[in-house]
């Protein structure tokens, strides 16, 4: 039976510079509009540093959001920040009129789920489907400890405006074993915990680039290429990547580094300048859509040294590149790379353990490339949307049929 399912998002298809959860939302909204559902997405207009979603249809600057449009088949709705650069250097999301649509419409919708944690969207959320009695579920992607930045904001946040979300959710998605150990740790009660990995978009992964275009745009040599792919932000531990990559001492490798600077660009730049590594090293910025693939492809080894990385989308993305990994052991993704192969495991923050690794794959390439693509099939098989959203769609009805039971008990016991 088809379900009206809300997604409350920050950020989504276009949100590139926000990381996997705008990516891993599309997904799973499409996923689901694909299993025949109603599924409606609210976000909000951010794009990235200096640039929205166009609004041309936005109602003045205190208007509500702009006319809803169609995406493949889920019905997106972008409300616009008060400030954008207020969302993307603190991650404070003031979604105008969202709260007036939710108040109004939230009782349309049998479920609703909220990606991320500790935002003004999310909370907006909670309050009116709790109020219309419609479950919602969680999925926080690593973000209900406050970690790394804006620890004080967020812990106000907790205080006030969120301090329902988490405890009113009626269900709270872990992508992993390591972030189910989190919630935990936060108080959630395991019974409210399920665990179900982000899905991907096996779409893109169809008729990939052909090999060396991203090199030849580079005008990178011949030589092993090291990829970092993601946020530069502390958590992700560039500083041991450097760290490792300078202990490899070798002249023909060359390591690029490819995201958007969320905070770190300046400590990153200082470190290659303090090893020498300037010369070998591209710092290439936000790279999105084939551009991406493109830089997967070419790497020899992509590398993802992050602390508290609950899963992490890039590895995988690799693997179905037949590009093999190097991922910090206290991650998400590490779980699932022992479980899929296709890379190595280094204890988080060990620079010459990670240096090690490398060492192998890059001495090594031919036998590694063919365990990434061996890998492949088994990301394809744990990940693909189609596979996600159809567990998801089991834990929905469930939640939809406990609160439809509830409701009618409430009615007959008024009656």
């Amino acid at each position: 039976m088809p379900l009206r399912i809300l997604h409350v998002t920050p950020y989504y298809e276009d949100a590139w510079a926000y990381g996997g959860i705008p990516r891993l939302a599309t997904a799973m909204a499409r996923g689901l509009a694909e299993r025949g559902h109603d599924v409606t997405v609210c976000t909000t207009d951010v794009c990235d540093e200096r640039t929205r979603i166009p609004a041309p249809d936005r109602r003045g600057p205190f208007g509500s959001n702009r006319s809803p449009r169609r995406s493949h088949g889920v019905t997106v709705r972008v409300f616009p920040n008060l400030s954008n650069r207020l969302a993307y250097h603190v991650q404070f999301f003031l979604p105008i009129g969202l709260g007036r649509y939710l108040g109004r419409h939230g009782a349309d919708f049998d479920v609703a789920h909220i990606h991320a944690h500790h935002h003004v969207p999310g909370a907006l959320a909670a309050r009116h489907l709790t109020r219309a009695r419609v479950p919602y579920v969680l999925a926080p992607n690593g973000t209900a400890p406050r970690l790394e930045r804006r620890r004080l904001a967020k812990w106000l946040f907790d205080l006030t405006a969120g301090r329902h979300v988490l405890p009113g959710a009626a269900r709270v998605l872990a992508v992993s074993e390591a972030e189910r150990r989190q919630l935990l740790g936060l108080g959630v009660p395991a019974a409210r915990i399920t665990v179900l990995p982000n899905p991907m978009d096996l779409g893109e992964f169809d008729g990939l680039p052909p090999v060396g275009r991203f090199r030849a745009r580079l005008g990178l040599p011949a030589g092993p290429l090291v990829l970092y792919l993601g946020k530069l932000t502390p958590r992700k531990r560039l500083d041991v990547l450097i760290d490792a990559f300078g202990r490899l001492e070798r002249r023909d490798a060359r390591l690029v580094i490819a995201g958007n600077d969320m905070g770190i660009g300046r400590a990153v730049r200082q470190q290659l300048d303090q090893l020498g590594l300037r010369g070998v090293t591209e710092l290439t910025g936000l790279l999105v859509g084939r551009e991406r693939l493109e830089a997967l492809i070419d790497a020899d080894a992509v590398v993802y040294p992050s602390r508290d990385e609950v899963f992490g989308l890039v590895p995988f993305e690799a693997l179905l590149c037949g590009t093999p990994v190097v991922v910090a052991d206290d991650s998400g993704c590490a779980e699932y790379v022992r479980q899929t192969g296709g890379g190595l495991i280094v204890p988080q923050g060990d620079a010459p353990a990670l240096a090690g690794s490398l060492r192998q794959i890059l001495g090594e390439p031919e036998r590694w490339a063919r365990a990434a693509r061996e890998a492949a099939p088994r990301v394809r098989a744990s990940f693909a949307s189609a596979v996600v959203c159809e567990r998801l769609e089991r834990l929905y009805e469930e939640l939809v049929g406990a609160s439809t039971g509830h409701r009618s008990a409430r009615i007959r016991a008024s009656a």
